[in-house]
């Protein structure tokens, strides 16, 4: 797992028994599921290596992961949702957390995984091909 309970408490300044093996486990899963297109380890099942990383990447990770699991003790342990509707070029979501993909509470430590080079904004075309036309 990306924390352990006593960086949780050092982090976010709350209780240790709020971080639960399964808060964490979950935040951690919502983590993974945020940052996209990374390989799961075979050993762990997690998509980052923590160690490996540069130390700001790990306290962003480390931020965003305490984070959630604070908002999942405030929530019921619900995660944020949303649902969404697809049709060709038209798309319409709707969330728990006002339109955003994230909880207000988490804009914050979601900004450090964007600089932190974790989540990757940009989209890549494999080729532009020029229409004979």
């Amino acid at each position: 797992m990306y924390i352990t309970p006593m960086e949780y408490n050092e982090i976010v300044r709350r209780p240790i028994i709020q971080a639960t093996d399964s808060r964490i486990r979950r935040a951690c899963m919502l983590l993974d599921a945020r940052i996209g297109n990374y390989l799961p380890d075979e050993t762990t099942g997690l998509k980052l290596d923590i160690d490996s990383l540069a130390v700001y990447q790990q306290n962003a990770v480390k931020e965003w992961v305490a984070q959630m699991v604070a908002y999942l003790y405030d929530n019921g342990d619900s995660s944020p949702a949303s649902a969404g509707l697809k049709l060709g070029r038209f798309s319409v979501t709707a969330s728990n957390t006002g339109g955003r993909l994230i909880p207000d509470d988490l804009l914050f430590a979601d900004a450090g995984l964007v600089s932190a080079g974790l989540i990757k904004r940009g989209v890549v075309s494999s080729g532009y091909r020029k229409s004979g036309i």
